[in-house]
Formats: structure tokens, sequence, C-alpha cells
């Protein structure tokens, strides 16, 4: 029987309402799976990093000369930083955000030496102030732009002051920032990844209570010798209790029961020398 041109009409219009039904879902589809590919995109396990840890550092020292002659190892970890968008950061949960800026940070300084190494000597009060190789002979170090990440150059200070300590506000940061110097933290011979990073911090400052350079308690006259990083960020402290409090957690319990808040404190010098070690036999 032939259909009407009402019939048909009304045929093909149900037909196109379909197909753009369809077109519709498909673009939906395809737009949601680009997003996740787009969010799920960035290395969070850090191989390239990894990578250069493994092959160029040795119990928390650095080959700065192995580095020098292997730039294709450091392109790969810069590239990698790089590859992250402001987009895609923003749903990252804290943990991601602060194991990126732990990364970022310490690769950063890395970079820096490799670039000026080996370091020079500089003239005037700030150059006799400190070692021959220190990062400090490097000039506006803290403030030169270091680093490109989020589609922006950042500095070590940004990083450091306005990003970790004033978002993130957790006083372990302290211990895992390797600014290239033997005074600070050993530098570890892995990335900070999301999953693992209470566990990481935590060790971090175990370790760094462990030096006996860094942290000791003579229980003679009650006093406790710390680094000056506790010193110059007192203030990051006082959400833990204070200085004695945030320590009390991360030394020995023989030696934590010892202390209270009439403990003396007094500070240790500060090693600004290159954390430079040699080549792996």
């Amino acid at each position: 029987m032939l259909k009407t041109n009402a019939e048909l009409k009304k045929k093909m219009k149900l037909r196109n309402h379909n197909k753009t039904i369809v077109c519709l879902g498909l673009s939906v589809a395809l737009l949601f799976t680009g997003t996740v590919a787009r969010a799920s995109s960035f290395d969070h396990r850090y191989d390239a990093w990894n990578k250069l840890l493994t092959t160029h550092t040795e119990n928390g020292f650095v080959n700065y000369q192995d580095l020098k002659e292997s730039p294709e190892d450091l392109t790969a970890v810069m590239e990698s930083f790089q590859a992250a968008t402001e987009d895609e950061y923003d749903p990252w949960s804290r943990n991601q955000k602060i194991a990126f800026w732990l990364n970022a940070y310490n690769f950063a300084a890395m970079n820096l030496i490799v670039e000026h190494y080996p370091i020079q000597k500089k003239f005037g009060w700030k150059a006799l102030a400190y070692p021959d190789n220190s990062i400090q002979q490097i000039p506006d170090v803290w403030d030169r732009e270091s680093i490109e990440v989020l589609g922006k150059e950042r500095s070590l200070n940004e990083i450091e002051h306005e990003i970790l300590r004033k978002e993130f506000k957790d006083p372990r940061v302290h211990f895992v920032l390797v600014c290239a110097s033997i005074g600070c933290p050993k530098l570890r011979a892995e990335p900070y990844v999301p999953e693992r990073l209470e566990e990481q911090l935590d060790e971090q400052v175990r370790v760094f209570m462990s030096d006996t350079e860094k942290a000791r308690y003579e229980r003679e006259n009650d006093t406790l010798y710390l680094s000056p990083i506790l010193k110059w960020f007192g203030d990051d402290f006082e959400a833990a209790g204070g200085r004695v409090a945030f320590v009390k957690k991360y030394l020995p319990r023989e030696t934590a029961n010892h202390l209270s808040d009439k403990s003396k404190i007094k500070w240790l010098d500060y090693d600004w020398s290159l954390n430079e070690g040699k080549a792996k036999s």
C-alpha cells in the first residue's frame, strides 16, 4: 500500500529526530572521553623524574657533572612538568597537587645547579658568607624563573612560599624541599607520589631527625639542638603545637618522653655546601 505524503513526512521527521539524538549522544561521549583523557594524561608516577634520580643520585647526593653531560635526562623531566595544564591541574586531589609541587621544586633546584655548573664564586659580602660551591653563589637564585609549570615560569621562592606554604600549610614540606645543599633534607631517591605521600612525608621527617648534624637531644642539660630550618619557619609549626610538639612525634620514644616546653632549643649551623656526589661505581 502506498504511503501518503503525510505519513512519509512523519516517518522522515522521526528518523531525523532519532539521528539527532544519536549524534548528540556521540558528541557528549566524545567530549567526556576527551576530558577524561586530558585529566588523566599527566604522569603522576613521574617516570622521567624517577629515572633521573635513579641514574644520577646516590644516598641523597647528586652527580651534577654526569647530569651536565646528560641533558636529555633533564629535558625529559622538564617536558613532563610542562605537559600539565591549569585545566588538568584544578581537579587534582590535594595529595596530587602537593606531590607535583614538591617534585617540581626539587627538580628546579637541581636544574639550576646544572645550568651554572661548575658554580663560580662571586664577589661581595654575600659570596664571602657562603662556600664557593654553594647555590647561594648563583645571582638571585631564589627569585629567578627556574621552571615552567602550568603555563607559567616559576621561581623557587614562588613554589615554596606562595604555593606550598601558603596554600597547603603542611610543615612537613620543609623536610622534603632540597635546595641543593648539605644542610637541606636528604634528597629522596624516588619521586613523591600521591598514593604514598603521607608515608613519604613522615619518613622524610624521621630521616631528618635521625641525622645528628640536623637534630639531637642532650638529656644532661635538657637541650634540643635543631636545624635552623625550624627557626626560619617557626610559624609553620604552630598548628602542630609548636616546634617541640612537632619534633616529639618523629623522635625515638625514649628521647621524646624527656622533652617538654621547658626544654631549651639551640640552633645548629646550616651547611650551604653543594650536595654533590660522585659517579656511581
